[in-house]
């Protein structure tokens, strides 16, 4: 039989390995978001912005009449995966940090490439 000390005991150990274990788990989305950020400033692209803010990426983008528009945002969730808008990696581990990376830039290039279409869409029915 199991005394209430002991289940005190046993409830407040798990509560501190969940909390280290949530502390880590912010840890590495950080270090890997951080990564990313480097990864998509390292070649600047006129009139996108990618600015790290620690727990997320902003997506930006000026239209040159606006200023710049938040237009999207870098995050990991709670499965430890990036997500940008709808768009997801697979998950963050020691062995598939680079290829999220990839990817992660790889969902950027298509989102920067549909905004740009949407905006040449838009212009032409402007027109």
């Amino acid at each position: 039989m199991t005394s209430l000390a002991e289940a005190l005991d046993a409830e407040r150990e798990k509560r501190r390995r969940d909390a280290s274990d949530a502390a880590t788990r912010r840890e590495v989305g950080r270090a890997v978001l951080q990564v990313l950020a480097q990864r998509l400033n390292a070649e600047p692209l006129p009139a996108w912005y990618f600015v790290s803010r620690g727990d997320d990426i902003l997506v930006a983008h000026s239209d040159g009449t606006a200023g710049r528009r938040h237009v999207g945002t870098w995050t990991v969730d709670h499965e430890m995966r990036l997500v940008l808008n709808q768009e997801m990696t697979e998950w963050i581990t020691a062995e598939s940090c680079a290829r999220v990376v990839d990817e992660a830039v790889q969902i950027t290039a298509r989102f920067i490439v549909d905004m740009e279409n949407r905006a040449i869409a838009s212009h032409r029915e402007a027109s």
